[in-house]
């Protein structure tokens, strides 16, 4: 047990902790993909060198099906994010009237949507864009898909937005499975070996 606190895991979980929490205030309070986009922008260059600045779960889903990440640091990060995005909606709710719920894009606007930003973070993993640029690219590629589709596009979020059981929970979880699979076609990196 020791080892899984250690101090990497703790300081990574913190740091995805913190970035969702600022994402999460963004998409509660600002009301435009613009201020999300940027906001998640910030966070590649803040907490990127310290967790890889997922802060989604989606997006840690994709990346432990690309094995970029381990195992149990991914589980460390999906509660760390579902976490912040929660201590959010209960500070946003202080600064401002936040409504009780969000709205979805519904299955498929949740799905491409997603997948425009999935596409855009194996790219950056992957050393396709470089790390000056990595922030630039993911930010623009989740204010491209939340335009596009007017969804939530994270599956953290969705849940402070009172979306628990819903398109936006589930349906960017299989985006970031098929989308990061289809990245490695397309980058024809070898396929993953089943049970692996």
């Amino acid at each position: 047990m020791a080892n899984l606190l250690n101090q990497q895991n703790v300081r990574s979980s913190l740091a995805e902790l913190v970035g969702t929490f600022f994402l999460t205030l963004a998409a509660l309070l600002s009301g435009t993909p613009y201020a999300v986009g940027l906001t998640l922008a910030v966070f590649v260059y803040a907490i990127g060198d310290v967790s890889g600045s997922h802060i989604n779960p989606a997006v840690t889903v994709g990346l432990l099906i690309n094995r970029s990440i381990a195992l149990i640091t991914g589980l460390f990060y999906i509660v760390a994010q579902i976490v912040g995005a929660l201590l959010a909606r209960l500070v946003g709710g202080l600064m401002a009237n936040v409504a009780v719920d969000y709205p979805t894009a519904g299955v498929l606007g949740e799905f491409f949507g997603f997948g425009i930003l999935m596409l855009s973070i194996v790219a950056v993993y992957e050393k396709n864009v470089p790390k000056s640029g990595s922030g630039v690219a993911i930010g623009a590629a989740l204010a491209a898909g939340l335009l596009t589709t007017q969804g939530i596009l994270n599956p953290a979020i969705a849940i402070a937005m009172g979306q628990t059981i819903s398109p936006g929970t589930w349906a960017p979880l299989l985006s970031g499975v098929i989308f990061t699979i289809l990245f490695r076609f397309l980058a024809n990196k070898k396929p993953i070996p089943p049970g692996a």
